[in-house]
Order: C-alpha cells, then sequence, then structure tokens
C-alpha cells in the first residue's frame, strides 16, 4: 500500500511540475479563483461504509483562503457526522515563479458517534497547479498535500488516545465554466487504515 501511494504521489508531483501556470486555490484542494468560492457535494467510498456531504469555500483576493464541510457516513442503522473547517494560506510570489499554487495549510475534522468523538487534524504543505485545456476556460487542477496528521479518539468514559501519522491527500478536477468535477484520494499513515477514494462536483461563484 505505502509503494502504490509512494507512486501515486510522484506521479501527480510529475504531473504539476509540467504545469504552464497557478490556480488561485488549487493548492488546498479547491479550483476557486481569488475573490469567488466554490460549493458542491462530494462521496467518499472507504472500505466498510460510505460518506456524503457538502463543502464549499471562500478565496479572497488576499493570502487567506477559507473552507469547510458537513459529513455523514452510514453504516448498518449507525450514523457518523463529522463537521470540516480549513484555512490555507497562499505563497503567490513563490507561486508566479515557478508556475504552481503552494500554499501551507490546516484542516480541522470534528466526528462524532455513540458517545464516541474524533478530532483529526491534517496540518500540510499544498502544491496545486492549473493545465489549460483549450479555449473556454476548461482546464484540468491536480493537487498534491502531504500533511502531519494529528488524532485524537476520545470514548464517554472521558478517556482518549492520541497519536500523529504521516498522511497524504490529493486529486484532480476537470473544471467547465463555472463548474467542476473530479476525484479525490486521500490516506493516512495508521494501522488498519485504507486509502480512502471520493468524487466531487459543484459550481464556482
Amino acid at each position: 500500500m505505502m509503494k502504490a501511494t509512494w507512486s501515486i504521489a510522484t506521479a501527480a508531483a510529475a504531473l504539476l511540475l509540467a504545469a504552464g501556470s497557478a490556480g488561485a486555490q488549487v493548492c488546498a484542494g479547491f479550483p476557486a479563483a481569488e475573490g469567488g468560492g466554490t460549493v458542491g457535494g462530494l462521496a467518499n467510498f472507504p472500505s466498510g461504509y460510505e460518506q456524503y456531504g457538502v463543502q464549499g469555500d471562500y478565496n479572497s483576493e488576499g493570502p487567506i483562503a477559507f473552507n469547510g464541510g458537513i459529513l455523514g457516513a452510514f453504516d448498518n442503522g449507525s450514523s457518523l457526522f463529522t463537521l470540516r473547517g480549513g484555512v490555507a494560506f497562499k505563497l503567490d510570489s513563490i507561486a508566479r515563479v515557478h508556475g504552481l499554487s503552494l500554499c501551507p495549510n490546516l484542516r480541522v475534522d470534528f466526528s462524532s458517534r455513540s458517545g464516541f468523538t474524533l478530532w483529526q487534524v491534517p496540518i500540510g504543505f499544498g502544491i496545486g497547479a492549473t493545465l489549460p485545456l483549450g479555449e473556454g476556460g476548461t482546464a484540468l487542477t491536480p493537487y498534491v498535500i502531504p500533511a502531519l496528521v494529528w488524532q485524537q479518539l476520545s470514548g464517554g468514559t472521558g478517556n482518549s488516545v492520541s497519536e500523529s501519522d504521516f498522511g497524504l491527500r490529493g486529486g484532480t478536477d476537470l473544471n467547465f465554466g463555472r463548474f467542476y468535477l473530479g476525484g479525490t484520494a486521500e490516506w493516512v499513515q495508521a494501522t488498519g487504515t485504507k486509502v480512502m477514494f471520493g468524487i466531487r462536483g459543484g459550481a464556482k461563484f
């Protein structure tokens, strides 16, 4: 699994380095232009259950960009809900030189189910790019975000377990006009964890 994940990351990095123009917030995993945002839906398919949700972001005209969402997972009559928020700091001066979208970023996920709570906080550095596919604004926006992921699981008795692991997430969106559609992958190097694949789509404003 580690070898396969590394191969995916290597291929994504090679694609990004070959890019010719930067995307505004692609490094944080969103194709929003400066001064605009996106809103859309997503579906993830990890082993054993399915997860659905909505998400959105706002890319300010300054260096700060924000994103958030809510997800629900359903399995044998039980449900797991996750609230998500994130922030990214765009390094535009460096990005213009290398033709990339670069940003340190932070995401916070809070999940709750049957008296158990889970905090998951990836602290990463994103690399993204915009690859034009002709006229009309059609483009691919690939990104990859290696991260240090802090996690804490707490039970109803007040006991908790914390750990820090390496994580990796990325994906590619096809942008056409004011809409986007793409795929994602996310993995954390923790015992028993598998790669989470997803699809998503939405509109820009």
